[in-house]
């Protein structure tokens, strides 16, 4: 059994934190922001594939901290059904039937939110039970992962912020985000940031700063990705990694036309990543130079866009093959 709490806040919420939070490594939220929202929990390993949904609980009136519910999904509307176990699964990098859509996509109609007459309206989100699925909201906040939460399934969501993130894997693993949109307002300082996380189908757009970070064991599969950097001396990367490695990028449109950028795929965060980074098969336009190459950095089957300020990349990446001009199909030299 898992505990919900459903609690109603002012419109007058801010998803802004105090200066002292703003750092991935930095110690918890503590108090009430920690806890002004938790919902959609759900254990997915007693879920059952076939299981009948369960009838809809009224989420109108505000749940106690301790009460617990079943092992059942359960979107912004209160209402409940069964989990599929490919939802909280890791896919394979570069199934094609995993993904199901245009990829890489020509823009926002190819990707993004599934069903946009589902969404229902939510302040900031704390998912700090494994097995939680969030679905079907429309946030005005954030949503965070903490307290060491795994097999996280964020779905069919809208997030608009003017906070420092989208998500926020803090604390957390197995998290798959996917079908949905976040807008950054020209102000937050990531879309997603954190580890062991997988992203694929959202439209990420109007960020202050960078769209992804990315602490190692990452899929970011399928995303649409525009307008980044828009914040004044931003340097916004498309993903900017750090950490263990094992980072797939695939199949993504990295369409960086505005702001003030540095590259679309930058592998270098506080310290540079240690381990192995796959880019394969991504349309990449914009940035100061549009790929940085490092030792661990191996780029296959990539199409460039003419958006640059310096070149198409700077730097000896490990593997370069294979990737050429999007207007005349030459190949690019590293």
């Amino acid at each position: 059994m898992q505990r919900v709490a459903h609690r109603t806040h002012s419109s007058s919420f801010v998803a802004r934190r105090s200066q002292h939070d703003t750092a991935a490594g930095e110690s918890d939220i503590q108090g009430p922001m920690r806890w002004s929202f938790i919902l959609a929990l759900c254990i997915a390993g007693a879920c059952s594939e076939n299981s009948e949904s369960s009838a809809a609980k009224d989420a109108s009136a505000p749940k106690d901290a301790s009460t617990s519910t079943d092992a059942s999904t359960t979107d912004a509307s209160g209402s409940e059904g069964s989990v599929e176990p490919d939802a909280i699964s890791p896919v394979d990098a570069g199934s094609d039937a995993s993904v199901g859509a245009n990829c890489p996509p020509t823009g926002a109609s190819d990707i993004g939110v599934k069903d946009p007459s589902l969404l229902k309206p939510s302040e900031r989100i704390v998912v700090s039970q494994s097995g939680t699925v969030v679905e079907n909201v429309d946030v005005d906040g954030d949503i965070e992962i903490v307290d060491g939460a795994s097999n996280i399934t964020i779905r069919n969501f809208r997030i608009h912020t003017t906070g420092y993130w989208g998500i926020f894997v803090r604390d957390g693993s197995n998290v798959v985000i996917e079908d949905g949109e976040i807008d950054g307002l020209d102000q937050i300082d990531d879309g997603i940031r954190g580890g062991s996380y997988t992203a694929r189908r959202l439209y990420i757009h109007n960020m202050g700063g960078d769209s992804f970070k990315a602490d190692g064991d990452n899929l970011i599969e399928c995303n649409y990705v525009t307008a980044i950097g828009q914040a004044p001396g931003a340097h916004g990367d498309g993903i900017q990694m750090m950490g263990s490695g094992n980072i797939h990028i695939e199949r993504n449109n990295f369409d960086l036309t505005t702001g003030e950028l540095t590259a679309c795929i930058f592998p270098f965060g506080t310290d540079p990543v240690t381990g192995p980074v796959y880019a394969d098969g991504n349309r990449l336009n914009g940035g100061a130079y549009i790929v940085y190459c490092d030792p661990n950095l191996h780029m296959t089957d990539n199409v460039f866009g003419p958006d640059y300020a310096y070149g198409p990349v700077t730097g000896t990446c490990g593997t370069w093959t294979n990737n050429v001009w999007e207007a005349t199909g030459e190949t690019i030299p590293n």
